[in-house]
């Protein structure tokens, strides 16, 4: 019993023996490595002149934008006020008067007068072109006929003769092209409503009322017949004045006025 005793012990103190190399001291262990020391990174020292110039930037930057947007909030305000006022006067979309100053009296409106084909021509380019729409660019390419004016003696009417009047025209968007003619025929009868005469443009005012409509209309896209009618320029109210025998008519929302000259005996229908 007791070398077994012995042998127990001699062999759990085998492994601490096997672990100790000879010479050292079993109770002494080697010192662990020390971790390094973290070094600190340099921070910039801050230029206080550097700062602060960079917070006057950043507040005049700022400024400027709050002042740009108060700018255009005033524009707002001030075309939505003009507007307002624009419609209470009933003065909305009205062009700007630019018939001739000086005017025969209107005893000289009577007779038949034949609209410029530069006048038509222009209006209906502005109206095919606003029908078309964006990135289809439309343009007029010949007119014939006659566009004839006949204001009664009276000037209590206005009556309209398309004269075999004919329009041919193409509309373009990138490689695509159509050519769109119209063909009109007949009469439309205007009456005056109310008819002023004055030294100054503004007092020189024609109210028209389309009364009577005996055209007739053939339009040809791409050659082919269409039933749909076109939507032709009219008479339009507005001011008037006859200058050096020519006769502007023009509208309250038109730009440029419609010229008339006199037509001739073999003009008149």
């Amino acid at each position: 019993m007791k070398s077994l005793a012995l042998s127990l012990t001699a062999s759990l103190c085998l492994p601490l023996a096997a672990q100790t190399k000879q010479g050292e001291d079993p109770g002494e262990q080697a010192p662990r490595p020390s971790s390094p020391l973290t070094k600190e990174i340099p921070r910039e020292k801050t230029n206080p002149e550097k700062a602060s110039r960079a917070l006057e930037r950043a507040q005049r930057l700022q400024a400027e934008k709050l002042s740009a947007r108060e700018a255009r909030l005033a524009e707002a305000r001030r075309k939505a006020r003009a507007k307002a006022e624009a419609i209470k006067k009933g003065t909305l979309d009205v062009a700007k008067l630019v018939v001739p100053s000086e005017s025969a009296p209107d005893k000289e409106l009577p007779g038949t007068w034949i609209l410029e084909s530069e006048s038509l021509g222009r209006s209906l380019t502005e109206q095919f072109q606003k029908a078309a729409g964006r990135g289809m660019a439309f343009t007029l390419d010949k007119l014939t006929g006659d566009y004839l004016a006949e204001i009664n003696s009276d000037k209590s009417k206005i009556i309209v003769h398309w004269k075999d009047w004919k329009m041919e025209s193409v509309a373009k968007r990138d490689d695509f092209k159509v050519a769109l003619a119209v063909s009109v025929t007949g009469k439309q009868e205007y009456t005056i409503v109310k008819l002023t005469s004055g030294k100054a443009p503004e007092s020189r005012k024609i109210l028209l009322e389309l009364s009577k409509d005996e055209t007739k209309s053939q339009s040809f896209f791409q050659g082919a017949r269409i039933r749909s009618k076109v939507d032709l320029p009219a008479l339009a109210s507005g001011h008037w004045s006859i200058n050096e025998g020519i006769l502007h008519l023009q509208g309250i929302k038109q730009k440029v006025p419609w010229k008339f000259k006199r037509a001739t005996k073999e003009q008149e229908p």
